[in-house]
């Protein structure tokens, strides 16, 4: 998977009558130096669960139909959608009813290619006028080739008082075309950690002093010890308030407060300010170089079973079926990273970026023939 996002924005019309899913990329790494963390340095983060999604409709439904006017679609997709494995998207919804929209549900619907659907549950309330985000899918695809696919919205609308309920069902938006791409063959890399010179250039950057503002942020949200929804957050934090620019054939890094300060910047600034802010939290994070990116990973768990417990509380961050939830880790000595990369995939624990599925089932491969970290 390249650095690329597909933008997209459609209108749904739809006017009714009044009669009418542990999976990981295994790189075992061998520490060749004495830099770095040791076993006791290592914090593990606290895991919970959030509840489930609540979709059931408000009160006060009708079985009188009411009209659905205009709702615009917005969503950031993956530009490479593999076959079997598929890919991810976010998804705005902007209402432009009288009434309220109450969207319980939404999803992928392949409309040739195959004829799989792939839907969640949601409980978000749009008001007139408003847009609001509905959230992460995670969605598998058909066989190699051309195919096109709907987003399905399943929503109610309210009258102007938001006094009554109509269930207008599922709303699919006009088909959009997409080239769905083959599974990669598995690539092997030089694995090396704490590389002096690498070492050094990083950790003269990361600085936990200067996030004191996103820090207060994350912790507002998830307040407390130092916990895998707390990482998550940060994630979240860092994809909609720091900008991806491509620097070229620049090779500057910047401080932590550098890219604070612009609120942009490539790839290694990304990795060293959210380093920074992950370990400012109590935690532990590695920025790991490939051939043409860096990305970020944060130790999470020293057992297998413990690294099952991060995946279910991440898959509730998103409101999403632990089943369906991808996760890609390394895995050294010491135990578990979590890939965090907020040019990958759009979700903490995704695929990053310059890397590819290489099955279905989710095991994946990186771009490279080394990786530093």
């Amino acid at each position: 998977m390249r650095r690329a996002w597909v933008i997209a924005a459609i209108a749904i019309v739809a006017v009714l009558l009044l009669v009418s899913a542990g999976y990981y990329y295994l790189a075992v790494m061998k520490n060749e130096d004495t830099l770095g963390y040791s076993s006791q340095d290592l914090a593990v983060p606290w895991t919970s669960t959030l509840s489930a999604v609540n979709n059931s409709l408000p009160s006060g439904t009708t079985s009188v139909p009411m009209a659905v006017e205009e709702t615009n679609l917005y969503w950031n997709i993956t530009e490479d959608i593999y076959a079997g494995y598929g890919g991810a998207l976010d998804l705005w919804v902007e209402n432009n009813n009288h009434g309220k929209l109450f969207v319980y549900s939404f999803g992928l619907k392949w409309v040739s290619g195959g004829s799989s659907s792939y839907y969640r549950n949601c409980n978000t309330t749009i008001e007139p006028g408003e847009k609001a985000e509905l959230g992460l899918l995670i969605f598998g695809a058909p066989a190699t080739g051309s195919a096109e696919y709907q987003i399905i919205l399943k929503a109610a609308v309210s009258n102007i008082a938001g006094t009554q309920w109509y269930d207008a069902g599922a709303l699919p938006s006009n088909s959009n075309s997409v080239t769905i791409t083959s599974l990669a063959t598995p690539r092997e890399q030089e694995v090396r950690l704490n590389v002096e010179q690498y070492y050094n250039r990083i950790n003269e950057r990361v600085d936990y002093s200067v996030v004191s503002s996103p820090l207060a942020a994350i912790k507002a949200t998830y307040p407390g010890n130092y916990s895998v929804l707390q990482i998550a957050e940060a994630f979240t934090w860092m994809r909609e308030n720091i900008k991806y620019v491509n620097e070229g054939s620049e090779d500057y890094w910047k401080t932590a407060q550098e890219t604070l300060s612009s609120k942009e910047g490539d790839c290694e600034d990304h990795a060293i300010l959210l380093c920074s802010i992950i370990g400012a939290l109590g935690g532990n994070a590695r920025v790991n170089l490939i051939e043409e990116h860096a990305f970020p990973t944060v130790y999470v768990a020293s057992t297998y079973a413990d690294l099952q417990k991060v995946r279910a509380s991440l898959a509730s961050y998103y409101g999403l079926e632990t089943s369906v939830f991808r996760m890609a880790y390394l895995q050294d000595s010491s135990g578990y990273w979590l890939v965090i990369d907020p040019t990958g995939f759009p979700y903490a624990g995704g695929l990053p970026a310059q890397s590819e599925p290489t099955s279905a089932s989710g095991s994946w491969t990186l771009l490279s023939s080394y990786l530093i970290s």
